[in-house]
């Protein structure tokens, strides 16, 4: 489970190589389950931007084709990767999701 820590990672690569160590020492048949933020809205990269700003450790944000690669070589489960609100609704509750920039699967 990577629950939004990848971020403090700069490069892609390391974060794949992060994730490809994790998952072949475990169990065939074991999931991935990750979150993290996307640069695909103001108000985050904003946020990431400030956090930067206040000398904290930098979050780096991906775009959604960079976070999918994460599960390169892995059978990604429905819904598959979307905002984390929207995982698993009912369909009764996908009108009242908020959708917020932060993708996982």
């Amino acid at each position: 489970m990577f629950m939004g820590i990848l971020g403090y990672v700069e490069r892609l690569d390391e974060v794949r190589a992060i994730v490809t160590r994790v998952m072949d020492a475990v169990p065939s048949g074991s999931y991935l389950v990750l979150w993290d933020g996307t640069d695909t809205g103001t108000a985050v990269k904003e946020g990431s931007e400030r956090l930067t700003q206040t000398g904290a450790i930098p979050y780096y944000l991906r775009n959604l084709e960079q976070l999918g690669q994460c599960f390169d070589g892995l059978e990604m489960i429905e819904p598959g990767l979307v905002p984390i609100t929207y995982w698993r609704l009912a369909e009764s509750e996908v009108s009242t999701a908020q959708h917020i920039d932060v993708y996982g699967a």
